[in-house]
């Protein structure tokens, strides 16, 4: 970038010591780093046209650089995250002559088949020759990643309009927090500030901005994300310093949004593409409207031709590497539109929408921002399911003692604002180790991918039956007593009628396990296993209900000697008829039913429904044991699932579980509808 160089050649000639770059190592001053990219350019100077470039992310690779950029070069930064495979392509694709980096790195790339040269500067004089060149490969959402082609014109256009954005100066502290090889940080983060004389600080921690009196930042909405968890667990607000910090690389949800300004974050969001020198259009400086990308930057047409955003102008990339010159004007396949002020509002992407079995329309950026505004979700894919959409989670935690019935449960809550239709049915989640194969740098999930790999993964027996019986399951979970309870809890009485229907399928639990036991044959000796270990677990869990139902004041004998409420009568005898006429895989539809409900809402339940009534501990053992009890209950019967291997038997368990989701609804439907008489009262 020849601007940025004679910016920069200028002010070592009249203010060397003004700071350019401040990382780990120190302050290094304009003057420095003009004499440190002439050095380096004389070492680089005889390396043929196309370098790559992998360079720790410090000062050293700004250096490196600029002085690829002095002399003219097509530089191909090599992305930290890509596979070795990824930069093997980026080798052949782009005709690469050799690979600049330091010792360090040196061994990462050794065996990609071209020369490695080692930063090392030599003696030299900054000057600039030829234009330079960039190829950005992008993710995409494929494993071969494409060139995209950018001239100095397009990037100059690009800073230009950034500049008119943001109005950046000489008195701004920038804090780096991406990496070197996204362009937006390659633009916005280095080249935009030392055209304007300012300070970049390359920063390990966004809460290293109070230190340095940080005036701008660039960030993705993971990283937005990851500085308000850290300023709420601090106690700290983010420093008045701050005047500016954009967010870009995937949507920016209203409620992540807002807890950023909440922490003093003046969060910008911004939108923009590769293809477009990656900005397109940003919020500006006190001028941002909530749920927009703010105006395109000058210089720039944007249009919205049948729903999709169009751009044209110099910002538009040459071409993709070895494809058709893009000739100024880029579809962008996403879809959008334009406020009454001319603000851009993105939709999301044109071959991402989720076609419901209703054939509604559901655009997966709509309700990804609701879930990401949790922050126990660190990445989510919202995707077309079985049944509806599906939401595909990873969860910050790990090791996270939950299964997929909390986190359809906690999805449901998070997408309460959208319709129903468009609320995700059924839910996946991911390891964590699989983030960097399915979700961009930015967070970006790579939807194609992650539909694939849920498809190619081989479904346990427990979690092809939750995805068979999701619709049941979402009709259990939308009874409104259900909803209510779990939100604000219910007054004593008709928490005691619940107690008392509990009681009475509950004592039924032993007998039917004991039934189910003593049909298993000869064949059955896993399923027999199983159910002796159940009936030594569910001896007494009867008795603590009776316990509660005194402890509230409520009369326990008369619930033990009532007659039980029709709905938990017809649910026991149904049990006990599918044990008889179909068999003991029959009884796990039930205990999936009972158990991954009592582990989804019980615990829960009883916080809200305790808050309800005052307060105390006592009446309440049931639900939190119970709840309690029944995480480890679910893992047991995963297992106990999987021995399950014939598919008549699967089928068996799949019917009965659907039977008993409507049959322990019915249970909560005539509690709603006050149709039974609580004798625990």
């Amino acid at each position: 970038m020849r601007s940025v160089l004679a910016a920069i050649r200028a002010i070592a000639a009249t203010d060397p010591n003004r700071i350019a770059i401040s990382d780990a190592q120190g302050a290094m001053s304009y003057g420095a780093l003009a004499d440190d990219i002439a050095r380096m350019a004389a070492t680089l100077a005889g390396m043929g046209e196309v370098v790559g470039l992998l360079m720790p992310r410090d000062r050293r690779h700004v250096v490196a650089d600029l002085a690829l950029a002095s002399l003219g070069r097509t530089i191909v930064p090599l992305p930290d995250f890509f596979s070795v495979d990824q930069w093997r392509h980026m080798v052949r694709n782009s005709y690469m002559a050799a690979i600049v980096t330091t010792a360090e790195l040196e061994p990462r790339v050794a065996g990609l088949g071209v020369p490695v040269v080692q930063a090392r500067p030599a003696r030299g004089r900054l000057v600039s020759s030829e234009p330079s060149r960039r190829i950005i490969y992008t993710s995409g959402t494929t494993g071969r990643p494409k060139g995209v082609v950018l001239g100095e014109p397009s990037m100059g256009a690009s800073l230009d309009g950034l500049a008119q954005a943001v109005q950046p100066g000489k008195a701004d502290v920038h804090l780096s927090l991406l990496p070197f090889s996204l362009l937006l940080e390659q633009l916005a983060g280095v080249l935009l500030p030392l055209k304007v004389g300012a300070r970049i600080h390359i920063a390990a921690s966004p809460l290293e901005a109070e230190a340095v009196g940080a005036t701008t930042s660039v960030v993705v909405p993971d990283l937005l994300s990851g500085w308000v968890r850290a300023l709420h667990a601090t106690g700290r607000q983010a420093p008045v310093s701050l005047r500016f910090v954009a967010v870009g690389g995937a949507p920016v949800g209203e409620v992540l949004a807002a807890s950023a300004w909440d922490k003093g974050l003046p969060v910008h969001e911004g939108y923009g593409l590769s293809e477009c020198c990656s900005v397109v259009a940003v919020n500006r400086p006190g001028r941002r409207v909530s749920g927009t990308v703010g105006r395109p930057l000058e210089g720039l047409s944007v249009d919205i031709e049948d729903g999709e955003i169009v751009v044209r102008g110099p910002t538009v990339m040459h071409g993709y590497l070895g494809g058709a010159p893009a000739e100024g004007l880029w579809r962008t396949g996403d879809l959008g539109r334009f406020d009454a002020d001319g603000n851009l509002v993105v939709l999301g992407r044109k071959d991402d929408v989720v076609v419901t079995p209703q054939g509604r329309n559901v655009h997966p950026e709509w309700i990804e921002p609701m879930l990401l505004a949790d922050p126990s979700i660190r990445h989510c894919a919202v995707i077309a399911g079985h049944a509806g959409v599906k939401a595909a989670v990873v969860p910050a935690d790990p090791v996270a003692p939950v299964g997929v019935d909390h986190w359809l449960l906690r999805v449901r809550e998070l997408t309460a604002a959208a319709p129903d239709y468009a609320r995700p049915v059924e839910v996946a989640v991911l390891p964590l180790s699989l983030v960097h194969d399915l979700f961009t740098p930015d967070g970006r999930p790579r939807r194609r991918r992650i539909a694939q790999t849920l498809r190619e993964v081989k479904l346990s027996f427990y979690d092809a039956l939750l995805a068979e019986t999701s619709a049941e399951r979402n009709h259990f979970m939308s009874i409104p007593l259900i909803a209510d309870a779990v939100a604000n809890g219910v007054g004593r009485d008709l928490y005691l009628s619940f107690l008392n229907s509990a009681y009475h399928h509950v004592r039924y639990t032993v007998p039917l396990l004991q039934a189910a036991l003593k049909a298993c044959g000869a064949d059955d000796g896993a399923m027999a296993v199983g159910l002796e270990e159940y009936v030594r677990e569910e001896i007494g869990h009867d008795e603590w209900i009776l316990e509660d139902i005194a402890a509230l004041g409520g009369d326990p004998e008369a619930t033990r000697h009532a007659r039980p409420p029709l709905p938990v009568r017809v649910l026991v005898a149904h049990a006990f008829h599918l044990i008889a006429e179909e068999g003991p895989y029959s009884l796990l539809g039930m205990v999936h039913v009972l158990e991954g409900m009592s582990v989804a809402l019980a615990i829960r339940a009883a916080e809200s429904i305790r808050a309800r009534l005052g307060g105390g501990e006592r009446g309440f053992s049931y639900l939190t044991s119970h709840g309690g009890l029944d995480v480890g209950h679910v893992e047991a019967f995963a297992r106990l699932l999987d021995a399950v291997d014939r598919p008549a038997r699967r089928a068996t368990v799949i019917a009965a579980a659907k039977e008993f989701y409507a049959l322990y609804g019915n249970v909560f439907r005539a509690l709603q509808g006050g149709g039974e008489v609580s004798h625990a009262a």
